[in-house]
């Protein structure tokens, strides 16, 4: 039985504002395009880098978490994290040196690492069943909030869409206040070094992390991509894309509301009609005639990818060996920063391996692979659950 203080709304909103930030990758890449103007002796791929760089620094500090959890406790190092997130995230607007630009997002990286892992695997650690399932849904509030932010700002000038990073003081203040030394559950929230069950992985979270890279990889871009496409095929009101990005984000919000009801209608297809969701947005952006069409996709689009990441992380959490949803969660979260700090360098290969590295191809190609893991995902799904039936009839 979960006590009151960890049902109360702020004590949630304390928890959830730390995921504000998790997601930015995606909500800055509507400044490419402006980007590319102001860094014009850097590549198309090296300014997509700035956007994703960041992600290899989570990566890094995903793995260290552990070890400076052990040292500092959880809360200082929530706290430690938003700050540097905080500091280093709004350079960028002050800022047109692209190195300094660079290393700036690496610090992002390392802030944001420090309690990425966290902000997942705490939610499983104080709720269960819906209420988890719904505080899961809800982390992804972040993005859409963000990206709307940042929409709004690149129109102005590409530099004020990195002020969304002064919402790490927002969750700075909720976290520092309502979460307190002194609140615990089952030691997780404490600054004492306690015994703790040594923990593993298995084969399942490995498989499933792998799989996220893949996807993340893909999943990019769209958002890496759109921007430059719009331009590229010279619609008119191309500047709408950002608009239509924040659909994406607004359409995610509102099913990441409704995730519990959802999981509960589609059962083990979830993960595989979210796939084919993605997918089939990625096309209909890609042949879209018109912003009408493109932000109608990204509208599908937004549907699936509510659903996307709440339940690879669910899964992977009950899948996971006893004791060791952390460890789960940061292995997962490896293979979702790295596929996205890759992503950039993957569709310019696979460009450049089928001649063709427009925007355009690289949402394609995107679309089509995520299908195919939609098909794949859906066998996977139906192996496995045959292997446990067999399994319960033999024991």
């Amino acid at each position: 039985m979960i006590k009151d203080k960890y049902s109360s709304n702020m004590f949630k909103l304390a928890f959830l504002s730390i995921s504000l930030l998790l997601t930015s990758t995606a909500s800055i890449s509507i400044t490419i395009p402006k980007m590319q103007q102001t860094f014009a002796n850097q590549s198309a791929t090296a300014v997509e880098a700035l956007v994703t760089a960041s992600n290899i620094t989570v990566m890094i500090f995903v793995l260290l978490s552990p070890f400076i959890v052990r040292v500092f406790g959880t809360r200082k190092t929530v706290l430690t994290g938003l700050f540097l997130a905080g500091v280093s995230g709004v350079v960028p607007m002050f800022s047109d040196n692209y190195f300094l630009v660079y290393i700036s997002r690496l610090v992002l990286g390392a802030g944001l690492g420090m309690f990425n892992s966290l902000a997942v695997s705490l939610i499983n650690d104080f709720w269960s069943g819906d209420t988890r399932n719904k505080m899961l849904g809800f982390q992804s509030v972040g993005q859409t909030v963000t990206t709307f932010i940042a929409g709004i700002l690149v129109n102005y000038n590409w530099h004020y869409s990195y002020s969304i990073y002064f919402l790490a003081l927002v969750s700075f203040i909720l976290f520092l206040v309502y979460v307190p030394d002194t609140t615990t559950k089952d030691d997780l929230v404490t600054n004492e070094v306690v015994e703790k069950p040594k923990q593993s992985i298995n084969s399942y979270v490995l498989f499933s992390s792998f799989g996220l890279l893949i996807s993340f990889a893909l999943l990019m871009a769209v958002f890496l991509k759109s921007a430059g496409f719009v331009v590229e095929e010279k619609f008119e009101n191309a500047s709408f894309i950002g608009t239509a990005l924040s659909v994406y984000t607004l359409v995610g919000f509102l099913g990441s509301l409704l995730y519990g009801y959802i999981v509960k209608i589609t059962k083990q297809y979830t993960f595989s009609l979210s796939y084919a969701i993605i997918g089939i947005s990625f096309l209909i952006v890609a042949l879209a005639p018109n912003m009408f069409v493109i932000t109608l996709g990204m509208a599908i689009g937004g549907i699936g990818g509510s659903v996307f990441l709440p339940i690879a992380f669910g899964t992977i959490l009950e899948k996971a060996p006893a004791n060791s949803g952390n460890l789960a969660i940061s292995i997962a979260m490896v293979g979702t920063n790295l596929g996205t700090y890759l992503s950039p360098y993957l569709l310019a290969t696979l460009g450049n391996l089928f001649g063709n590295n427009t925007s355009k191809f690289s949402i394609i190609i995107a679309g089509v692979l995520m299908l195919v893991l939609a098909v794949f995902y859906f066998f996977i799904r139906n192996i496995f659950k045959q292997a446990n039936e067999v399994g319960e009839l033999q024991n």
